[in-house]
């Protein structure tokens, strides 16, 4: 087997007092080619500027910056917002979606383009894991074990054993690479198997693997060949998310298979020898040999848009089907998280999903959307989706946002502002929270398509987040 190199990714996490307390902003995610692909036409009207706040509700297209009706609950003043935003300008030839609400009422306070579904890029995050979080819970974990499937032919017995993956995202191959408490890893479970193994005086398996959770396509069509350097084959079973050397740079192109090898390599320095490796499809009601869990999935959200994970966020979108009760192909993924949203009241029209990642340029989600996948988490009805709320990267401190906010005009809200990041050529997202400066918890989404100048939109994004963290917006 060849020797690999893994580079680790620690990360930062910042504990707050009470969840009133967090405020949110997001990074940029790298176009997944690594090269200038340009972006599909826009349907929609470029802008310099946003457009001026409007008396009335018009068509969706043109929905009024301002919402006038909001109830004495929302203390920010929607044409304070909406003074604050238009401050920092526009975005030169851009598409924008963009709304704010209040968290304590849901109560729209800003939107311009709001219900226009533009490309999300990794906010897209947000959907997947809030589904996973409905349907399986946080504190839920996902096994990766060994099973016997000996057999026995012509009077004679012949040992095997089956590594069947359970769609673990952050499977290490040794305990030293796990960068989080209770990160599961091949070489325990090796250990765990090779003990129960010699109890039974078994020195010589064959070892089959099992990745059959996940059936289908292991690669979206969607996404172009050259994505191959910053995502991995979706699989129910890899070590170290199927990379080589890093986030990004080459790949496994076989990640079940390689995991069995390191599984066998790590069997043999416990003692056992293994004279076979081969796909398998494990036996119905074989017995456990031995067994490992995941992390909790709450932690595994955390860390997944933490660091804006594009592999970790295609095996919950996976998982998302399976809770569902349905075979976890990229269809049936997809369908089951916007069955998800939708059911929590999220999925606004305009909406349109092609991966769990948001590396898909043919995805559309519009502001309304993420801002009301986001204010899920704070709603009392569903305390499940809390760890997509409190698991954002503080701006100036953490992930995906350590390096965010540093521009003059956005600097106040590093520190405050906690959110996601979607980043592709020609496309720029920002959605997330803040608490403002007079003491209201305010939701927001910013997303840009087709600018003139990427610089420019992540700047504008930066400080417009900024300006909505540092809003004194009551009368």
């Amino acid at each position: 087997m060849a020797a690999r190199r893994f580079r680790l990714v620690t990360t930062a996490v910042v504990a707050a007092v009470g969840l009133w307390a967090f405020a949110g902003c997001g990074v940029p995610q790298v176009d997944s080619s690594g090269h200038s692909a340009s972006a599909p036409p826009s349907t929609h009207t470029p802008v310099a500027t946003l457009p001026a706040p409007e008396k009335t509700v018009a068509a969706e297209s043109s929905l009024p910056l301002v919402l006038e009706q909001v109830t004495e609950a929302a203390d920010s003043q929607p044409a304070a917002v909406a003074r604050r935003v238009a401050a920092v300008g526009g975005v030169k030839g851009a598409g924008i979606s963009a709304a704010v609400v209040s968290a304590s009422t849901g109560k729209l306070l800003y939107s311009a383009g709001g219900q226009t579904g533009l490309i999300p890029a990794s906010t897209t995050k947000l959907l997947t894991t809030s589904a996973a979080l409905k349907l399986l819970g946080p504190q839920h974990r996902f096994r990766t074990s060994v099973v016997d499937a000996s057999f026995t032919t012509k009077g004679k017995r012949t040992n095997q054993i089956d590594l069947v993956g359970g769609g673990d995202p952050y499977l290490t191959e040794t305990k030293a690479q796990a960068t989080i408490p209770g990160q599961a890893s091949l070489q325990s479970l090796a250990a765990s198997t090779a003990k129960r193994l010699k109890a039974e005086h078994i020195t010589t398996v064959r070892l089959g693997y099992d990745a059959s959770l996940f059936p289908g396509p292991s690669w979206n069509s969607t996404w172009p060949a050259g994505y191959s350097t910053v995502v991995t084959r979706t699989s129910a079973l890899w070590v170290n998310e199927g990379r080589l050397y890093g986030a990004e740079g080459p790949r496994q192109t076989e990640p079940a298979e390689s995991a069995a090898d390191d599984f066998a390599t790590l069997l043999h320095q416990d003692g056992i020898k293994v004279t076979e490796i081969k796909p398998a499809t494990a036996p119905t009601g074989a017995d456990e040999v031995a067994g490992i869990d995941s992390l909790p999935l709450s932690k595994i959200t955390e860390k997944l848009l933490m660091e804006s994970d594009d592999d970790a966020a295609e095996v919950i979108a996976r998982q998302v089907a399976v809770a569902d009760g349905k075979p976890a192909t990229i269809a049936n993924a997809v369908n089951s998280i916007r069955k998800s949203i939708t059911i929590l009241g999220a999925w606004a029209p305009g909406t349109r999903m092609y991966d769990g990642s948001g590396l898909s340029r043919d995805g559309r989600i519009p502001a309304d959307t993420l801002v009301k996948v986001l204010r899920l988490g704070i709603d009392g009805g569903q305390p499940n989706l809390a760890p997509v709320f409190t698991g954002l990267p503080v701006a100036g401190v953490e992930g995906s946002l350590e390096y965010r906010l540093g521009e003059t005009g956005a600097t106040a809200g590093r520190g405050i502002v906690r959110a996601k990041t979607g980043t592709l050529t020609g496309v720029h997202s920002l959605a997330g929270y803040a608490s403002t400066r007079d003491g209201e918890l305010l939701i927001f989404a910013f997303v840009v398509n087709h600018p003139k100048n990427d610089y420019e939109a992540v700047e504008w994004l930066d400080r417009v987040a900024a300006a909505v963290a540092t809003c004194g917006c009551k009368p």
